[in-house]
C-alpha cells in the first residue's frame, strides 16, 4: 500500500539536475503560468481545473501506448527492463490486488465530479497526443526519452503540484486526489531512471543533446498551450 504524502513545497527554481536540458528558464515559465498560479492562488478554479481534466483524460488514458512505444526503440534489453518498471506500476503489476493507474484516475475524476470526455476533444489536446507518439515512435529512441521524460515525468511536480493546490483549495483531500498525490512522489523516480538513459546515449554524442532539449521543450509548449486554451475558456470571473 502506497503511503499518502501532503506535498506543498515546491522549489521556486528548477532543479540543478534538469538545467542541461531544459532552455533557460523554460521550467519557470511553466511554474509560472497563469493556470497553474489561478490554481495555486485558489482563484475559483474549480471549473477551470474540472474542464482541463476532460482533456488530460484523452492524454493520460494514452500514456501506456506513449510508454510501450517508447520501449520498442530502445538499444539494449537492459533500457527496456529499466522501462518496464514504469509500466509494471502503470498496470497495477507491482503489488497484490492493485489496480490500474488508469483506474485510479477515472476514480479521482469521479470524486471531483469529472465525467471522461463529457467535452469534446481540444485540438490542443489532440496536437499533444500526437506529438507525444511521433516522438515515442520515432526510430531514434533520444526523440522519445526526451519527450516522455522532459515532456511529461519531469514535470509532473510543478503540472500536477499546482492541480493539486487548485483543488485541495476546493476541498478535496489526499484521499480523493490519491492519483495526483501518487504521480508527484513516484514520476521523479521514472524521470530519472530515464535521464540515466538520455546520458548514456549522450556520451558519445554530446552534439545530440541540443536536438534531445528540443524535443523537450517541444513538448512543454504544446502542453503549455492547452492550459491557455483550458484557462480562455474558463477566464476568472471577479466579486
Amino acid at each position: 500500500m502506497h503511503v499518502i504524502e501532503d506535498i506543498h513545497a515546491r522549489p521556486d527554481a528548477p532543479p540543478a539536475l534538469w538545467d542541461d536540458l531544459f532552455p533557460p528558464g523554460l521550467l519557470m515559465e511553466l511554474e509560472r503560468h497563469p493556470f497553474l498560479r489561478r490554481c495555486r492562488e485558489g482563484e475559483r478554479a474549480l471549473e477551470m481545473l474540472r474542464a482541463f481534466l476532460v482533456q488530460h483524460s484523452y492524454y493520460s488514458e494514452n500514456f501506456t501506448r506513449y510508454l510501450c512505444a517508447l520501449m520498442s526503440r530502445m538499444p539494449s534489453n537492459e533500457d527496456v527492463r529499466a522501462l518496464a518498471m514504469n509500466l509494471v506500476e502503470e498496470t497495477g503489476l507491482d503489488r497484490p490486488h492493485a489496480v490500474t493507474h488508469a483506474e485510479l484516475y477515472r476514480r479521482c475524476l469521479a470524486e471531483i465530479g469529472v465525467q471522461p470526455r463529457s467535452a469534446p476533444i481540444l485540438a490542443e489536446t489532440s496536437a499533444l497526443i500526437e506529438s507525444m507518439f511521433h516522438y515515442c515512435r520515432s526510430p531514434d529512441p533520444l526523440d522519445g526519452l526526451a519527450a516522455l521524460c522532459l515532456g511529461a515525468e519531469a514535470i509532473v511536480p510543478t503540472l500536477y503540484g499546482g492541480i493539486l493546490d487548485g483543488l485541495r483549495a476546493a476541498g478535496y483531500s489526499n484521499e480523493q486526489l490519491h492519483f495526483f498525490v501518487l504521480h508527484v512522489s513516484e514520476d521523479e523516480d521514472h524521470a530519472l531512471v530515464m535521464r540515466d538513459i538520455i546520458n548514456r546515449l549522450l556520451q558519445d554524442h554530446p552534439h545530440r543533446r541540443a536536438k534531445v532539449v528540443a524535443v523537450g521543450e517541444d513538448m512543454i509548449r504544446l502542453r503549455m498551450s492547452l492550459l491557455d486554451a483550458v484557462l480562455a475558456r474558463h477566464p476568472a470571473v471577479n466579486g
